[in-house]
């Protein structure tokens, strides 16, 4: 089974990799990319204002019980999520 070097590689000798096909890969990755920064820019927001709403919505002596639900949540949320990448990539 053959890396992504030694492809490229093969295409840089055969001089296809200004093809089409590859050009649109490239795109998309690009995309992609963009995308993926979009979205941790937006989680991390979202993870601060969360904080900031359950410090404003509940009284003083909830305030870290709540706080630690909620990141109990989200680390449930990122380890399902993860534990789903990792098993999409070994298909």
């Amino acid at each position: 089974m053959e890396g992504k070097g030694e492809e490229v590689e093969r295409e840089k000798e055969r001089g296809d990799v200004f093809s089409p096909e590859n050009l649109f890969r490239y795109f998309r990755f690009g995309v992609f990319v963009i995308l993926m920064l979009l979205l941790l820019v937006s989680v991390f927001l979202f993870y601060f204002f969360t904080l900031s709403a359950i410090s404003s919505m509940f009284k003083y002596e909830f305030k870290p019980l709540v706080q630690a639900i909620f990141a109990l949540c989200v680390a449930v949320v990122v380890l399902c999520s993860l534990r789903w990448v990792i098993a999409s990539g070994r298909k």
